[in-house]
């Protein structure tokens, strides 16, 4: 339950993000609504309202059909059922919202084609010197260092600190993250520059406009995240510490990305609410369905989305398809993600005792521990507070490497409510087990 109830906190807000933004593309910006470019006259015809009021009812409907799917996982007893439930969610939820934004977006063409609402330089690349060749003052790099060095220092104090060394791969990952951050901020100078029309200063607004937002999102995500990395050094001895600030670096950062997205789109909406005259971009051909872009004429391999701050790829380039293809597949694997953990569930562990060893068997031989190397042996019936270093933590399943109250970095594979359990002190590792069976636990544990 309080697994089912995690999970939905945490895809409530994305599904009213995705919302939002669907709604949000009702209002004009850079002349497009719905992903369909309009000259000024026709943003508040009626037939443009028309469709526009007809797709807010049916996101409306959809996103009320997606809340109610949200609650019969709270009756699924298997942590890997409910994964799979919501991870099927997330593809419908996707494939709802995609679908009707394409459905309304090609009603909309089909009205601007019966209107001849078409721009007068449609078909037609339109570039603004003056913003292309823009020298754009950037972020001090010395700000984006700190973040970096306390994440590299704290690696390397773990590293050589056997007591530290648990959590070494968090702190390389999340300081790599800090990395890249510094990293993406450069490579958005390299993105198209802003074109609306044939006003300069809109154009070059709109650019500077993209960089700064782009630039302060990278730069507080990159101290969110070397913030992270120094709290999990400082708290890693407490599960409910770790989960805290796991938790608010989450909301953080989607926070921060809020309020990048939509600070994005306000003022995109507001630079370009003027009459622009006839010769406007449109590119509405290059965007199937208003979603996805392929233009062969265009040598770049990633592009702004046309509102807002996202980036897209160029589906015509070999490189982008591949991209695209890869993102498709990590998507529709979501589901088999919950029966894998749904397997892990619902097989048993099982202690195998033998003259020379005892073997921990679950899906797999997961330990093999020498009998001969076993120093001291213990039985626990309740489970002291763990945190997992590496492995699974279901909600009645823990297995690999967690860091034990009371005994340290212990390698662990334990159904959590089948007490007892087995601690067994070897050499060189801590093991704690126990069969599905309470009896064969107890049994194993006296004759060792």
């Amino acid at each position: 339950m309080i697994f089912n109830a995690i999970i939905t906190v945490c895809l409530l807000p994305v599904a009213f993000i995705f919302y939002f933004m669907l709604l949000n593309n009702l209002k004009p910006k850079k002349n497009i609504i719905l992903g369909v470019t309009l000259p000024h006259n026709a943003h508040d015809a009626p037939e443009t309202k028309e469709i526009c009021n007809l797709f807010k009812k049916r996101l409306n409907i959809i996103m009320l059909g997606l809340l109610l799917l949200l609650i019969p996982p709270f009756f699924l007893n298997f942590m890997g059922l409910t994964m799979v439930w919501f991870m099927t969610w997330i593809l419908l939820a996707i494939a709802a919202f995609m679908a009707v934004f394409a459905k309304y977006r090609t009603k909309l063409m089909a009205l601007k084609r019966e209107k001849n609402w078409n721009s007068a330089a449609a078909g037609r690349a339109l570039v603004d010197i003056k913003a292309a060749t823009l020298v754009q003052k950037k972020i001090n790099s010395l700000l984006f260092l700190p973040p970096v060095i306390a994440g590299l220092a704290i690696t390397l104090f773990s590293f050589v600190n056997a007591n530290e060394f648990d959590f070494v791969y968090l702190y390389v990952i999340f300081t790599s993250i800090t990395v890249i951050f510094w990293l993406c901020y450069y490579l958005i100078f390299r993105l198209r520059t802003e074109v609306v029309d044939e006003n300069v200063s809109v154009n070059v607004a709109l650019t500077c406009m993209r960089r700064h937002n782009w630039g302060k999102f990278f730069l507080f995500a990159s101290w969110l995240t070397g913030i992270l990395v120094f709290f999990i050094w400082i708290i890693n001895d407490s599960l409910t510490g770790y989960l805290t600030v796991t938790l608010a670096y989450s909301l953080l950062m989607l926070a921060l990305g809020i309020y990048t997205e939509f600070a994005t789109r306000i003022a995109q909406q507001k630079l370009t609410a003027a009459n622009t005259g006839d010769l406007y971009l449109d590119e509405d051909d290059y965007w199937l369905l208003g979603l996805v872009y392929y233009n062969p004429n265009d040598t770049h391999l990633f592009v702004n989305d046309r509102v807002g701050i996202n980036v897209s790829v160029n589906l015509a380039k070999t490189a982008g398809k591949v991209i695209m293809a890869l993102s498709v597949l990590a998507l529709l694997a979501l589901p088999f993600l919950g029966v894998w953990m749904w397997k892990e569930e619902i097989t048993p562990v099982k202690l195998i005792l033998n003259e020379n060893a005892l073997t921990v068997r679950h899906t797999k031989d997961q330990y093999v521990v020498p009998l001969s190397s076993i120093k001291s042996v213990d039985l626990l019936e309740t489970l002291p507070s763990m945190i997992r270093v590496g492995g699974m933590g279901l909600e009645n399943l823990n297995k690999g490497n967690f860091r034990v109250e009371g005994y340290g970095t212990s390698r662990v594979c334990i159904r959590i409510n089948e007490p007892p359990f087995i601690v067994i002190k070897t050499n060189d590792n801590i093991y704690i087990i126990n069969d599905a069976d309470s009896n064969v636990t107890k049994e194993i544990y006296t004759k060792l």
